[in-house]
């Protein structure tokens, strides 16, 4: 034995040459049971300066009266019940290492050996991933490094499902995420679905950057996204969850050869919901796609429009026909029909490549559509505002007038599309004209829309608003556009915002209370007011207003002058309660 160099020369004795077959030897006849039990019995604190686990643990003998190195024959008597198959056994005796280390006292031996022997004998183990619970808590606990991590043998499922805890303990760039990253770049077909399985967990990471664990996935598979993208396509719509919907939007743009590819292969495939995804990402898909890409999404088209059991995606596939000249003539009649009737997938965008070649037919669709009650009218209204006749887009104010006319609880919407009409440079004043004879709370809503400030559009807002309130004597319009333009004067020149003033005020006796409490809620408005200029027209006449100019002109802050003076007004028509009547209940 000596000559094979089994054993060596050791002092006046010899021992094993290799000390793993000694650790070995010893540990299948240690009283595994005892051994624990003296060595995971609370002492005293250490100064912990031992390497962490994976590396060599040598020191002097403890107040146990073990040593530190002796660790490799209670390692090698754990690893003995796995190799023996007594499983109640080694859970048991992990269960009280895991147990020592949560709860010993931090630098105590009875730590240190507990994270030893988990760290020494969990690699050996056949299937560690079988300890599934016990590894969770060792997640993020320092004794257990990220090479520890990487070294344990692990099936590519188990080690991105321990992977999922880690990653919220790293900072930016840490080795957990990329430990995730190189397993995805290794092989991105079998961890994609497993990456997509982190989407559910909003779990922060500890990068300070407030994202969470579902982001990095989304992240780690976008930027790895080349090495599979046809697989990843198909992994993200068999996922059916909103954050894998996300990632395949932003795919549309980023890589829309792929998505046309995928559209094509979903149209095909037998299952029902892989039929909606191609609906839905073939539309989002259709604005990046190259003409080759097109030629796809018009293939998937006449696939998903050929199943007449799925009548539900045929919008979709109107609207990409519509996409293609060649084919718009002869789908249009059947894509207006879907419009009119309020198809998810055929709004009014959808009819945009149709408007100038066809621009009749489509202007009788959105008449229909806005005829069917509680119809939204933007999208249509929008439509129509974007064409390039301009006889269409005469078309389109008129409608909107004939909408405010025949249905003014529609006012709002209708009041929204005349911003859309300023913003084109449009006129708008068929739409307006109508408002003018509408209800006082239809005339409110337009006046706050024209009333507001900034933007290149204020001659045709102040034409509009003047044409509105040319015969306006209602408080409730009034006060409406004054507190608009009071809260967006701030916006806008002030030799405008004073032209305004004039013309709302002068049409309003009572417009001295109103200025005054605008100009205590808005120090921009309180300021104008204040400050105005004797070369300019005279202000607004009003005892509240000239107080207010008169504090102002004292030193007052302006809005809290405004303030002071709508007090004094109310102090002065205070009427005294007499006491008889306090006593009967009465004012």
């Amino acid at each position: 034995m000596l000559a094979e160099g089994l054993f060596v020369a050791a002092g006046g004795g010899h021992r094993l040459a290799r000390e793993d077959h000694a650790d070995w030897l010893q540990g299948r006849h240690l009283d595994l049971g005892r051994a624990l039990g003296l060595l995971l019995d609370p002492g005293p604190a250490q100064d912990d300066t031992a390497d962490r686990p994976g590396g060599a643990a040598h020191g002097d003998p403890t107040g146990h009266g073990v040593p530190r190195h002796r660790l490799g024959p209670v390692a090698a008597a754990l690893r003995r019940c796995a190799e023996n198959g007594d499983e109640p056994a080694l859970a048991g005796h992990l269960q009280l290492l895991q147990h020592t280390l949560e709860t010993a006292a931090p630098g105590s031996e009875a730590a240190w050996w507990a994270a030893r022997l988990l760290a020494a004998v969990l690699p050996a183990l056949p299937r560690p991933g079988t300890h599934r619970a016990l590894l969770a808590r060792l997640a993020g606990h320092p004794a257990f490094t990220p090479a520890w991590w990487a070294a344990l043998p692990l099936t590519p499922a188990e080690r991105l499902d321990h992977l999922r805890g880690l990653v919220r303990t790293d900072p930016p760039g840490g080795p957990h995420r990329a430990a995730a990253a190189a397993l995805l770049a290794a092989d991105p077909v079998t961890v994609q679905p497993l990456l997509c399985a982190w989407f559910a967990d909003t779990g922060p990471l500890a990068d300070g950057t407030g994202a969470t664990v579902a982001d990095l996935a989304h992240d780690l598979l976008h930027a790895h996204r080349s090495l599979a993208v046809d697989e990843l396509t198909d992994t993200l719509a068999a996922a059916a969850h909103p954050r894998a919907d996300a990632l395949l939007a932003r795919l549309a743009e980023d890589e829309p050869s792929a998505l046309c590819r995928a559209v094509d292969r979903w149209s095909h495939d037998p299952r029902p919901e892989r039929h909606i995804a191609a609906a839905v990402h073939a539309l989002r898909t259709a604005p990046h796609a190259s003409p080759a890409g097109r030629r796809l999404l018009r293939f998937t088209a006449l696939t998903l429009l050929g199943r007449e059991d799925e009548p539900a995606l045929h919008g979709a596939a109107l609207a990409l026909l519509l996409l293609d000249p060649e084919d718009r003539a002869e789908y249009l009649p059947r894509a207006l029909d879907a419009y009119a009737a309020d198809d998810p997938f055929l709004g009014a965008g959808a009819l945009a490549p149709a408007l100038d070649d066809h621009p009749g037919a489509v202007l009788a669709a959105v008449r229909r559509r806005l005829a069917a009650p509680a119809a939204p009218v933007a999208d249509g209204l929008r439509l129509l505002a974007g064409a390039t006749d301009p006889r269409t887009v005469r078309e389109g104010v008129l409608l909107a007038a004939r909408q405010l006319r025949e249905h003014p609880e529609r006012a709002g919407q209708l009041a929204a599309h005349l911003e859309v009409l300023l913003a084109a440079g449009h006129d708008a004043r068929p739409l307006v004209a109508e408002a003018v004879t509408a209800p006082a709370t239809v005339r409110k809503v337009f006046a706050t829309v024209l009333a507001a400030q900034g933007g290149p559009d204020a001659p045709a807002r102040d034409a509009l608003l003047d044409a509105l309130l040319a015969a306006e004597r209602d408080p409730v319009v009034l006060g409406a556009a004054l507190d608009r333009l009071a809260d967006g004067c701030a916006r806008t020149t002030p030799d405008r915002a004073r032209a305004l003033v004039r013309r709302i005020a002068g049409r309003w006796p009572a417009a001295d209370a109103a200025l005054v409490r605008a100009a205590g809620r808005t120090a921009a408005f309180a300021r104008l007011l204040a400050d105005w200029p004797d070369t300019a027209p005279p202000p607004p006449d009003g005892p509240l207003t000239a107080r207010l100019r008169e504090l102002a002109a004292a030193g007052r802050d302006p809005q809290y002058a405004a303030a002071e003076a709508e007090r004094a007004a109310h102090r002065a028509e205070a009427i005294p309660v007499p006491k008889q009547g306090r006593a009967h209940g009465t004012l």
